[in-house]
């Protein structure tokens, strides 16, 4: 455990250079922080802002403990770090979250389990580790998705399936690898909640809605239209899990909410969460900021949602070649209420995420509107 709080000048280790380890560099530069990141890609997101950019693998061990000898402390990008290489630094530096956690996040069936110790609902769901699992299947789950166990993200690793020989079919597409079968639920709409823990406090977000397109979010809005009571139930449940995970640092939880309002848990993210970009332009702290302050073991800040907004994921689909982005002209000169944030990814390829839009205001009919026209006009297909 961090003994005392950490300061500015000193520095952050983060393994992970994508856009999320970006947006962290940015808020921990903003602070007065060194940043160290460690990824072996040269051109990462991340990379040209730090301070230090170690180009290697998670699993180098020399490239760990040029990390570990920077750094004061190290947080993690995404949840598929090596967990080995997390007990590795865990010796040299403070590490946030813990492997313990992460292990539990990186491994959907554990995931479940977990939620359900914690008196959490989740849909019904079933191991599949081999072709016997699925001859034994004893209740009905279908329609149903199987999904890998483990690196699936973003409508990857997925199949969705209707009889136990879709199911076959889908399975040897995945094997080896462990999966789990997971009844699909009539829902109402999908929910997030960014909750932050430090040594001495937590805190919770405003609870945001999420609207996904081919697997990948698309836009979400903050805050949910959501009755209080269910307000207060997710805000109990994100706050049971973190406490339980001993966990430290930033965590994101998603739910589904029934159409008889039922909270059904759906998987969660040990690390910001693309949901909460948001925060960035409508809320005091980030979630990025709170990142650094819960790992510093700075008092963390104020969760308030000082205005309405609705952020737009921006996806390479959109592109006009591998290289060359839209004409933002055509919405930067038009609203005044617009912030964009690029990644500076090098290459567009379809689905990938290159950055995002945030609109702000008092009256969400109004920014539904808006958004609607913003997608229109840069070529976005609803």
């Amino acid at each position: 455990m961090i003994s005392n709080v950490i300061l500015p000048p000193k520095c952050i280790g983060i393994l992970g250079g994508g856009q999320l380890g970006r947006m962290f560099v940015i808020a921990a530069r903003q602070m007065g922080f060194h940043v160290a990141v460690l990824e072996h890609d040269i051109n990462c997101p991340a990379g040209s802002l730090a301070n230090y950019h170690i180009k290697t693998h998670y699993n180098d061990k020399k490239g760990l403990d040029e990390l570990a000898n920077l750094s004061d402390v190290i947080t993690t990008e995404f949840e598929n770090i090596p967990a080995n290489s997390i007990n590795y630094l865990e010796n040299k530096v403070p590490v946030y979250p813990n492997a313990s956690a992460i292990l539990i996040a990186q491994n959907r069936l554990n995931e479940k389990a977990f939620f359900n110790s914690l008196g959490i609902p989740t849909t019904k769901y079933l191991s599949i580790e081999n072709q016997s699992d699925i001859n034994d299947i004893e209740f009905d789950l279908f329609p149903s998705i199987l999904k890998t166990n483990t690196l699936g993200y973003d409508g990857k690793g997925q199949i969705h399936v209707n009889t136990i020989d879709e199911l076959g079919a889908a399975f040897l597409k995945f094997t080896p690898r462990a999966c789990i079968l997971e009844k699909l639920i009539d829902i109402k709409l999908e929910v997030s909640v960014i909750v932050a823990r430090s040594r001495n406090e937590v805190v919770v977000y405003p609870i945001s809605q999420n609207i996904h397109k081919n697997g990948i979010l698309d836009i979400t809005i903050a805050p949910a239209n959501i009755d209080k009571q269910l307000q207060e139930q997710i805000t109990a449940y994100a706050i049971a899990v973190i406490n339980k995970l001993n966990y430290i640092g930033v965590l994101a939880i998603e739910f589904f909410i029934t159409k008889d309002d039922q909270i059904i848990a759906n998987e969660m993210a040990p690390r910001p969460h693309n949901s909460g970009h948001h925060t960035i332009d409508a809320n005091i702290t980030s979630q990025f900021e709170q990142q650094v302050r819960a790992v510093c073991n700075i008092k963390l800040g104020s969760t308030l949602l000082h205005s309405k907004a609705i952020m737009l994921n921006l996806l390479g689909d959109i592109w006009l070649n591998e290289t060359n982005p839209p004409d933002f002209e055509k919405i930067l000169s038009k609203y005044d209420n617009l912030k964009l944030h690029l990644y500076d990814k090098q290459i567009a390829n379809i689905g990938r995420k290159m950055g995002h839009l945030t609109i702000l205001g008092d009256n969400m009919e109004l920014l539904l509107e808006q958004i609607n026209k913003i997608k229109l006009e840069l070529g976005i297909k609803s």
